[in-house]
């Protein structure tokens, strides 16, 4: 019969038939093909359906093992290489061997292959997409707090005081694996032309325009983007239009709203700040934020939310020096926009659905290694099921059966 799992909340339906998969009559009916189909209804089976499908959709198409046993089968050695030839072009035919080894393996849809020859798009996303290095930023703001706090400590016993701080004792071992990546720079022109400076995300969002000061980081991938700055944009932040009829008169599209940097950018002269006609999504790059409720990692998770989503220009407006990472996100609360919550919600929401997935995978583990079956369900009660009485049954029937087909025989013989 159907079970509610008093734990879980899994609804576990009762199957007609041991040996038939899940089917819905209609898509079967109108795919025609075989399939396995199952209804959520609540639980963990939510959870981990989400994950799965997510996970399953951002895949990469290759895994780095086979690209690594692909390249080196294409390295091998090669009895047709000649020895004439110069090292340009061995290498040349070095990375056309490895590229067409690769490609040979990489699985095409007829839809692909066909945009490809008619010169159409690769791929179409609904949304625009922005990376942000995150780690980068919280290790910036970190080394600026550890700085401040030194500071304090010289000045008041005129010695330096190991830090001690449980964040740089305890981290997420995923942040183990970039302890090597340094923050990112782009070098660029500055209004002296004879002169490079550096610029990242870090430092368009801390110097950007008092106008945005309660602006968050991730509200600022979303909504804005640094762009170098023409007259004709100049002119329309120095002045702006006030009259709403003379800007809905222009035809075309609408006006972008332009910001200026503040002095201290080191482009702030040539460039500014645009905002997107259409908010993009901000893809964190590097270790992932952490879970909630880990104890070992939760200095690492208030900081991170703390970056992301209260307003700050330098490390004092996010953590005092006498506070923790997870003090300093607690008393300031009320600076998180209600959206931001929503995404915060979010972030726990996708690692409580990897845990689900995860444990029914285990469970699912535990049954195979403790029974032929996974997940058995009874029975129907109009199902045959055989037995030692109905064998007996059987093969009496076959007797009289045999017993028939010979008289029918004999007497078929004796009127010829």
């Amino acid at each position: 019969m159907t079970i509610i799992d008093p734990e879980s909340g899994e609804i576990r339906m009762r199957r007609s038939h041991p040996m038939i998969n899940n089917f819905n009559q209609c898509i079967i009916c109108v795919c025609r093909c075989n399939m396995d189909i199952k209804f959520i209804w609540s639980g963990t089976d939510a959870k981990a359906l989400v994950y799965y499908c997510t996970d399953y959709i951002t895949k990469t198409n290759l895994s780095f093992h086979d690209t690594f046993s692909l390249v080196q089968k294409a390295v091998g050695p090669n009895d047709n290489i000649n020895i004439t030839e110069n090292s340009i072009d061995k290498a040349r035919k070095l990375v056309l061997r490895c590229y067409d080894s690769l490609a040979s393996q990489q699985e095409l849809s007829g839809v692909q292959v066909s945009t490809y020859l008619m010169d159409y798009g690769d791929h179409y996303t609904s949304h625009g997409f922005a990376n942000i290095f995150l780690i980068a930023i919280e290790r910036y703001l970190q080394n600026e707090l550890d700085q401040n706090k030194a500071a304090l400590s010289a000045s008041s016993t005129s010695t330096q005081v190991a830090n001690t701080n449980p964040i740089d004792i305890v981290e997420d071992e995923e942040e183990d694996n970039v302890a090597a990546m340094a923050e990112h720079f782009s070098i660029e022109q500055s209004t002296d032309e004879q002169k490079l400076v550096l610029v990242n995300l870090r430092i368009d969002y801390q110097f950007r325009s008092p106008a945005l000061e309660s602006v968050c980081l991730y509200e600022f991938v979303s909504h804005f983007h640094r762009r170098s700055f023409t007259d004709k944009d100049r002119h329309s932040v120095d002045h702006p239009s006030t009259n709403t009829d003379d800007v809905r008169a222009v035809p075309g599209r609408p006006p972008q709203e332009r910001y200026t940097f503040m002095t201290e950018h080191p482009q702030a002269s040539t460039h500014g700040i645009i905002k997107h006609l259409k908010p993009v999504v901000p893809v964190l790059v590097g270790p992932q934020i952490p879970r909630k409720d880990r104890e070992e990692t939760q200095e690492r998770y208030s900081r991170a939310l703390a970056t992301l989503f209260i307003p700050w220009r330098a490390v004092k407006d996010l953590c005092d020096i006498n506070q923790s990472w997870y003090e300093a996100l607690s008393s300031r609360q009320e600076s998180i926009s209600t959206e931001s919550q929503q995404i915060i919600e979010n972030i726990q929401l996708l690692h409580e659905c990897k845990k689900d997935r995860d444990a029914y995978l285990q469970q699912v583990i535990a049954n195979v290694q403790t029974s032929d079956q996974i997940d058995p369900r009874p029975f129907p009660r109009n199902m045959r099921i055989d037995s030692d009485d109905e064998d007996d049954k059987d093969l009496d029937q076959n007797e009289t059966y045999l017993n028939f087909l010979d008289s029918l025989s004999d007497n078929n013989a004796s009127s010829a």
